[in-house]
């Protein structure tokens, strides 16, 4: 049985709800109940609380802030929210604190015992859902190859694995350290062979390919073998000693040859150059991939190994293909001195590497045309900073004037660029903020104002909260009370007629609203001007 807590500074209607409404029949237990959010509290900390229904307007601690509370206590809490007020503000409001139902007074009982059906029903499904993950953890736990399997993956993934991460899994698995050195090896069915093959046949090669991997390889040390996508399979071989390095050709030959012999498939083997340490395993297996697939473009079943050569041009492909882009994002974050930062860095690393001259100009000339192209092509004054730019680096001689000439570059037109985009933008939150004081009886929404300016939503808010040191949302608010205490201050103006220029719906919440924010009724605020 479920657990509902009424909270209301209105004795008759907790009591009504709990007289009338079949809670048994609905699956809960008489609720709890309270007049105060304060007096709520040491009931939610007492007691496990599946649904709080809260009053919206309580003295003291109100029905938002009380669900803000009785979430952080019991996140799984279902909320339900009462209210006399139908305003779109309140509901707002409600959905931000994790209510997951508004309801307005008087209150309907059919309504109510709706909203509690579909509250049990919710809870029954995470209930379902969490116990489902708790079996499913213990499976993954009580399996050691899948683990080691999930382990290897994490290895090879883009991301390189962080050392928390590395640490905690070498303790789970009970692995041991790299005394001496790493070696990656990756097999995988030459596409070919498989193409004509149904899904059942594939799976059989993939599997019998990964056993004849974990066989070659348990010989020779301590072996963690996974699965690949694309029909492959990943080993790794920890610490192998002299002669069994010298001996891996001629097992990785045998299973080129069992594969071909038995399966008529042929595979391609990569062997890495030797790594040091867990979190080389990453890097290791990206230029694998790309000497494999460098090798295939003449001849499959091959057994390829990479070597110091294989790794330098792995790195002049990794320059143009991973680190160009990578500053290109980060130039579009507009952090300059960050960019500028990553930027020198790689020319560093450039000369570090002994990279010819030849090389690194070509760099610097794809680097400036495509921040140029892609970044500020549209801002008057660069185009003419980037012909500049790109003569004096055609007729550049050495590696470091080059990185001068890039930075310089960079320097100047983040500058240019900035300058032109704070001018527009600025008469944009001005066209927008006047749009927004001519709309105002209307109460024109995010969307409609993204709409009209051609711009996102996400962005119109940054901007405008950047601009104006206000949100929208505060910005209207001080709009409207600021268009109210004018029409107030002449007495032929109606109240309700105030309201409807300013943008509120009814009087009440129009009253409520003014008072909360200028700390006494329109009323109040007419008499006192014209005293």
């Amino acid at each position: 049985m479920l657990q509902a807590l009424i909270v209301d500074d209105e004795p008759t209607q907790i009591q009504g709800l709990i007289r009338h409404i079949d809670w048994a029949s609905l699956g809960y237990t008489l609720p709890f109940s309270a007049e105060t959010g304060e007096m709520a509290i040491p009931i939610l900390e007492s007691n496990k609380i599946d649904v709080l229904i809260t009053d919206i307007s309580m003295p003291g601690m109100n029905g938002i802030e009380l669900a803000g509370v009785a979430k952080s206590i019991h996140s799984e809490i279902q909320i339900l929210i009462i209210s006399g007020y139908n305003e779109f503000e309140f509901a707002q409001d409600a959905i931000e604190v994790g209510a997951h139902g508004y309801v307005l007074k008087p209150l309907k009982l059919s309504e109510i015992e709706r909203k509690l059906n579909i509250f049990r029903q919710t809870l029954e499904n995470v209930k379902q859902i969490n116990e489902q993950t708790l079996h499913l953890k213990s499976v993954v736990l009580e399996s050691q190859v899948l683990l080691k399997e999930s382990f290897v993956l994490e290895l090879l993934a883009d991301e390189p694995i962080e050392e928390d991460t590395l640490t905690s899994w070498l303790h789970l698995l009970e692995l041991p350290s790299v005394t001496d050195r790493i070696l990656l090896i990756i097999a995988s069915l030459d596409h070919q062979n498989s193409q004509s093959r149904d899904v059942k046949s594939k799976l059989l090669l993939s599997s019998v390919l990964q056993q004849s991997i974990s066989v070659s390889l348990n010989e020779m040390g301590f072996v963690l073998v996974a699965p690949l996508k694309s029909e492959g399979v990943a080993g790794i071989l920890l610490n192998p000693s002299t002669d069994t390095r010298m001996n891996l050709d001629k097992q990785m030959g045998f299973v080129q040859d069992y594969m071909r012999n038995t399966y008529q498939v042929s595979v391609t083997i990569g062997v890495s150059r030797e790594g040091r340490q867990w979190t080389e395993v990453g890097q290791l297996y990206r230029e694998i991939k790309y000497t494999v697939a460098d090798a295939r473009r003449s001849e499959n079943g091959l057994l390829v190994h990479v070597g110091s050569e294989e790794r330098k041009v792995f790195e002049n492909f990794t320059q143009r293909e991973t680190i160009l882009p990578n500053l290109l994002a980060l130039a579009e974050t507009d952090n300059k001195e960050q960019l500028m930062i990553e930027v020198g860095k790689v020319f560093n690393e450039m000369e570090g590497n002994a990279h010819s001259f030849g090389y690194m100009q070509s760099f610097s000339v794809s680097l400036l045309g495509e921040l140029s192209r892609k970044m500020w092509d549209d801002v008057e004054g660069i185009s003419h900073l980037s012909n500049r730019a790109l003569h004096r680096l055609l007729e550049c001689r050495t590696a470091h004037l080059l990185k001068d000439i890039v930075l310089e570059y960079m320097d100047s037109a983040f500058i240019i660029a900035r300058k032109e985009r704070t001018i527009q933008q600025h008469h944009l939150i001005n066209n927008i903020a006047t749009y927004i004081e001519e709309q105002l009886p209307t109460s024109v929404t995010v969307k409609q104002l993204s709409d009209k300016f051609h711009i996102s939503a996400g962005h119109l808010s940054v901007l405008f909260k950047k601009e104006t040191g206000q949100t929208i949302s505060d910005f209207v608010k001080s709009l409207r009370m600021k268009k109210a205490k004018e029409l107030l201050q002449d007495p032929s103006i109606k109240i309700y007629e105030v309201t409807e220029r300013v943008g509120f719906q009814t009087p009440a919440y129009f009253t409520y609203q003014f008072k909360k924010n200028v700390g006494c009724t329109p009323q109040e605020y007419r008499d006192r001007y014209y005293q």
